[in-house]
């Protein structure tokens, strides 16, 4: 055996031990980067599949303005995409001018006729409406959109103006409008984000719609300085068990609870809650903070949350009550969401299965 054999083993496997570490030595010796490495590009915007379908759309805009002059179809690509750039007064989405369509350009007022389905993403340059029984796969709209009884967008949908969802329509993935959402009884959802939400219904002349009015705090200017001042002095409560606020009595406190949790009619909570199992918000009943249950969370007739609303099980909204507002826009996470009629949102909902407005 070579006298220099061992040492070359052992320069070899110091070489090989080396190797992998190599680069974070020299960036240790020579610093340029001292960021974190990026691991993801998604911020949690509801908006991002909106936004990049109009940012690969952009260069289009001029030619769908000439295409809008002529009153005309024209069928164009872009990025490896094709797009028809739909102006006409009479286009319907003709299953025969769609084929081999990535997306839809349209230049006028739109409506996809009742049962029919759309596989392409549609752009509509202004309103957009949905038949009964239609579907799409998604869609941005630059001013409202409506969804018709029973119909359906597949992946996401935006409206940079307002959107409608009439009675048992479903919008499934991403749901979000620059102005407001209003949904009607048995419509669907699974994340949605604007700065109103309203759940609604017909009136008693089968006309107009009704939402719930602003809660007695929203509304009362002296109620405002009295939680700034609260909220500069709080104190913490642990509960081994169930925590009850009686009926009409104040809190300024933080409270966790390792049972389940109760806000008594007219009670009026300052601060942060989390429960280990259910809990419940009576009618008329506000709490100034967050909300985070172990269990399932209700929240009763005419109540009102500042704050995020997160849920292991499900939220359940009875007709009257509100979750933040509109300088205050805040999330509601769960399981499921089941809300009655003549409620109002502001910000994000988010139901990892399923939510719905109830019949």
């Amino acid at each position: 055996m070579s006298y220099w054999a061992p040492f070359a083993l052992t320069g070899v496997t110091a070489t090989l031990l080396l190797l992998p570490v190599t680069p974070a030595l020299y960036e240790l010796r020579k610093r340029r980067d001292a960021a974190p490495l990026p691991t993801t590009r998604h911020d949690g915007r509801i908006t991002n599949f909106a936004e990049a379908f109009q940012s690969r759309l952009q260069p289009l805009l001029p030619q769908l303005e000439k295409c809008r002059d002529k009153h005309e179809l024209l069928r164009t690509h872009i990025d490896g995409m094709e797009v028809l750039l739909a102006c006409s007064h009479d286009f319907n989405f003709d299953p025969d001018a769609m084929k081999g369509v990535d997306a839809v350009m349209c230049g006028e007022a739109a409506r996809v006729p009742a049962g029919r389905v759309v596989e392409a993403d549609v752009y509509a340059d202004s309103s957009l409406e949905l038949g009964e029984g239609a579907a799409l796969r998604a869609a941005l709209g630059a001013r409202d959109i409506i969804l018709g009884e029973n119909s359906a967008v597949l992946r996401w949908l935006h409206a940079r103006g307002n959107i409608y969802l009439r009675q048992r329509s479903a919008a499934y993935g991403r749901l979000s409008a620059g102005q407001s959402i209003s949904l009607e009884k048995g419509s669907g959802f699974q994340r949605m984000h604007a700065p109103q939400i309203f759940t609604v219904d017909l009136n008693s002349h089968g006309s107009g719609l009704i939402a719930s009015k602003a809660h007695v705090c929203q509304s009362e200017t002296g109620n405002r300085k009295e939680r700034d001042d609260l909220f500069a002095s709080r104190e913490r409560i642990r509960v081994q068990g169930n925590f009850v606020l009686p009926t009409r009595a104040s809190l300024n406190a933080n409270v966790i609870a390792t049972g389940e949790m109760r806000i008594g009619p007219g009670a009026r909570f300052f601060g942060n809650a989390k429960s280990y199992k259910d809990t419940v918000v009576e009618a008329d009943a506000c709490v100034h903070g967050s909300l985070v249950c172990g269990g399932t969370l209700r929240l009763g007739p005419r109540s009102y949350v500042a704050g995020p609303v997160m849920a292991q099980g499900d939220v359940l909204m009875d007709a009257g009550s509100c979750v933040g507002g509109p300088d205050a826009l805040t999330t509601m996470s769960s399981s499921g969401v089941k809300i009655a009629a003549g409620c109002r949102l502001h910000g994000t909902v988010w139901a990892r299965v399923q939510g719905n407005v109830e019949n």
